[in-house]
Order: structure tokens, then sequence, then C-alpha cells
């Protein structure tokens, strides 16, 4: 008789013992919010007061897997970090001037963190994003208050794919590193986990579809939020 072929999610339940995970870290856009239009206005906003030319809603989002100087340099076409540290400055006046109403959660998003939280797990955001948008944007969606700390770019050492933001985030939530995982959609975002030492979990709701993200490294991927709870065993 032929094996049965093992899947990825078959490969992450082997790696996560039942009850071995006690805690979950997120990204934020792209994962847990649809933030691409307000990531789009502020971007070409900035652009327009400095006298840029608009970029292509798809070519911002393609590039929102670099940190926010870098891809708004990219997009304006400046390569020096004084430039680029200006335009991201700006960027995020912008993004804080929008409504969070722009940036909604998933489908099923809400319904997933309050279900991790029924069953006594942590729970934590570490964002490239601006910090004080994040914190925003999940307040004003009732989200906040299930989170033990809520990470952007400020709030960490340097933007993923560095480890220190997810460490910081694992330690703020006092769970130890290898008892949480990390849910996002970027390589960086599975970089960042598997140098913390924890399970990288990639989403394929977000910006990049299921064939881009099979090669980002991540050690499962799921398309709904609620197969989380599955993977998890739960």
């Amino acid at each position: 008789m032929t094996a049965a072929r093992r899947t990825p999610a078959d490969t992450v339940r082997s790696a996560l013992a039942p009850g071995s995970v006690r805690g979950v870290i997120f990204d934020h856009d792209g994962t847990l919010v649809d933030s691409l239009r307000l990531v789009v206005e502020a971007t070409n906003q900035v652009l327009a007061e400095q006298g840029h030319a608009q970029v292509e809603p798809a070519i911002i989002i393609a590039d929102m897997i670099y940190p926010t100087a870098q891809r708004m340099g990219r997009h304006a076409r400046r390569s020096d970090a004084a430039s680029q540290a200006r335009l991201a400055r700006d960027f995020v006046r912008a993004a804080r001037a929008t409504t969070a109403a722009i940036a909604p959660p998933y489908p099923g998003v809400a319904e997933l963190v309050a279900s991790l939280r029924a069953q006594g797990l942590s729970l934590g955001v570490v964002s490239n994003n601006d910090g004080e948008v994040v914190r925003r944007i999940m307040r004003e969606h009732g989200l906040s208050g299930a989170f033990a700390c809520l990470y952007g770019e400020e709030d960490m050492p340097a933007p993923k794919p560095d480890p220190r933001g997810i460490i910081k985030a694992a330690a703020a939530m006092q769970v130890a590193c290898d008892a949480c995982i990390y849910v996002g959609d970027s390589g960086g975002d599975a970089q960042a986990a598997h140098a913390a030492g924890m399970v990288a979990i990639g989403v394929t709701w977000g910006i990049h579809p299921r064939s881009a993200m099979a090669g980002m490294g991540f050690d499962g991927l799921i398309d709904a939020p609620h197969e989380l709870l599955a993977l998890l065993g739960r």
C-alpha cells in the first residue's frame, strides 16, 4: 500500500506537539487587515505633494515587502538615506491621517482572534508599518484589547526580516519563542520567524497568491483564518 502523502499542514502539526503553542504573533498588513487601499492612497498622496509621478497600486502593493523608507525611495526613485527618511516620515503622517475604515479586518479574523484568546493563547502583532497606525486601526476595529503587544517599525531595533521585534513581542507576551508561532504573508515574515526560533505560517488571503507564497519558506500555508485553529489542533 502506498503511504499517504504528507502535506505542509501535516509537517506543521508534527512540529507542534499538542498544547505546545502558547502564543501567536501576527503580521498586520495583508494578514490581519486589508490595508492595501490605505497604503496606496497615503503613498500616492506623498508622491504628489513632492512632485513625483503617481505609482500604480499593483506596484505599491508588491513593494510592501520593503521597509517604509526603502519602499518610498523606490517609488520616488530616491536612493539616498536622507530622502528616503523624509519620504517615510511623510508617508507616516499621511497614513496616520487616514480613516481606519479603509483598512478593515479580513473576513474571519475577528472570530479567529476571539477564539485564540478564549483558549488562553497570548497574542501579539509585529509589523513593518508605523506602530501608531497599527494600534489605531486595531483599536478602531475593536481588536486591540486582545493583544499583549502591538509593535510597528519604530518599536523595534530593525524591521523584519530582523527577528528582534518578534523576540521582543514574545517577551512582552511572557511566552518563550519556541512556544510561539508567527503568522504572516511575506518571505521576510518567514525569515524573521525562523531566525527567532518559531514555526512560520503563511496566509494566502492577503497580498501574495498561494503560488508565490509556496516558495517563501513558510512551514505551512492557510487559505482562511479558521484553518489556523485546525492547524493548532484546536
